[in-house]
């Protein structure tokens, strides 16, 4: 799903109005900038918080069956997943160095939004850790959980990287 596609496709019947004043399709432009990249946003951290809830199953479920030895150690990394989720949530939409330019290259404003779906990436690798972490048992936790922690952190560096890219991006 490209989120730019569909701010352009979607534009209420005011933006549809101002479009046509003079000047102002720069500003409609980067308020569609911010829209999408809200959305987008938006969308990873909802797939960082389903990854969160999935990992929560898994800890139940050891819960249920009497194996708590690795409960606190579950919880500190979903603790650690879910700051990550909120710091995509809540970062400074369109960090307004880049998207407050009129002009951006299309190829790099391109290059942007690859890197935020590159986050899916490493977003589906921290699911695809908490399945081998809720399929693994006795000495195999251990090295699941760490396995699952690196994870979170390659993700976590991304998200903080993400306006060191944009700043990057501007000519």
């Amino acid at each position: 799903m490209d989120f730019r596609e569909r701010i352009h496709r979607d534009p209420n019947p005011l933006e549809k109005l101002v479009r046509a004043i003079p000047g102002f399709s720069g500003y409609i432009e980067r308020e569609q900038r911010r829209g999408a990249d809200k959305l987008l946003r938006e969308f990873l951290a909802d797939e960082v918080g389903g990854a969160v809830e999935k990992l929560e199953r898994v800890a139940t479920r050891w819960s249920k069956a009497g194996d708590i030895d690795h409960l606190d150690d579950v919880e500190q990394v979903a603790g650690r997943l879910r700051r990550a989720g909120d710091n995509l949530r809540y970062a400074d939409y369109g960090y307004s160095g880049f998207f407050d330019l009129v002009t951006i290259n299309e190829d790099d404003l391109h290059r942007f939004y690859e890197y935020d779906l590159s986050l899916r990436g490493f977003i589906a690798d921290i699911g695809d850790k908490i399945d081998a972490l809720g399929d693994a048992a006795g000495d195999r936790i251990e090295p699941a959980i760490n396995d699952l922690d690196e994870a979170i952190d390659a993700l976590a560096e991304m998200i903080a990287a993400r306006e060191s890219v944009a700043s990057d991006l501007v000519p």
